[in-house]
């Protein structure tokens, strides 16, 4: 495959990973519990609960069912939808870059463990949910993978950002905005800053490379495939 290929493709996922994170919004049983833009607060504190009393934070106590059917139906979204559509967009922004091949494939790993990392989270909040009177037996693997996820996508922010500053034609916005990541998620993690903080730099992350990817593929539409 081409670079122009990879272009598009990553442009094709990132609008699809874009699209189901605004999604989530308008998921009815979403709506009916949180206003727009706010269950994202709840889904975080809810993936870096290590106890009950954290649960009922986030569910209340004793828990609302309504809660409970919003995360269900958010976490099942993302399970089956964002998840996949943010490994591939990663996996074909590092193909599109160019530059060293081992960079790529690290960059692929590091995706594909953060994503292998969501998918347990999100599985074992799924199960919680369906099971919340166990809900203890659920909690142990959930913060521990939301920070592998992280650890992941923020590793592959770095390698992004090396192959940004290797490859022959060089981007200097996205490798800057791709180191960030790593570091911010390690503060985060040893309490340093707010889990937004890291949230926003995971953000920042993929909407310029969803940019630098359309702006890649509308280049390339003349090149030949």
């Amino acid at each position: 495959m081409t670079s122009r290929t990879w272009a598009i493709a990553a442009s094709i996922f990132g609008l699809a990973t874009l699209g189901v994170f605004v999604g989530f919004n308008f998921l009815p049983d979403v709506a009916a519990v949180y206003a727009p833009g706010e269950a994202a607060t709840y889904v975080s504190a809810f993936q870096r609960s290590t106890t009950l009393a954290d649960l009922a934070q986030v569910f209340g106590d004793p828990a609302d069912p309504a809660i409970i059917a919003a995360m269900d139906q958010l976490n099942t979204l993302d399970l089956y939808a964002f998840i996949p559509a943010y490994a591939l967009f990663l996996i074909a922004a590092a193909f599109m870059l160019g530059g060293n091949t081992t960079l790529k494939w690290l960059a692929v790993i590091a995706a594909l463990i953060g994503a292998g990392g969501d998918v347990v989270e999100t599985y074992q909040q799924l199960q919680l949910t369906a099971d919340y009177q166990n809900a203890a037996s659920h909690l142990p693997l959930i913060a521990p993978m939301h920070w592998v996820k992280y650890a992941g996508i923020g590793l592959n922010g770095v390698l992004v950002s090396a192959l940004c500053f290797t490859a022959e034609r060089r981007r200097w916005i996205l490798g800057v905005v791709g180191l960030l990541t790593l570091p911010i998620v390690a503060a985060s993690y040893v309490g340093l800053v707010e889990p937004r903080a890291f949230t926003g730099a995971v953000a920042l992350y993929w909407t310029t490379l969803l940019v630098v990817s359309i702006i890649a593929a509308v280049r390339a539409k003349g090149a030949p495939a």
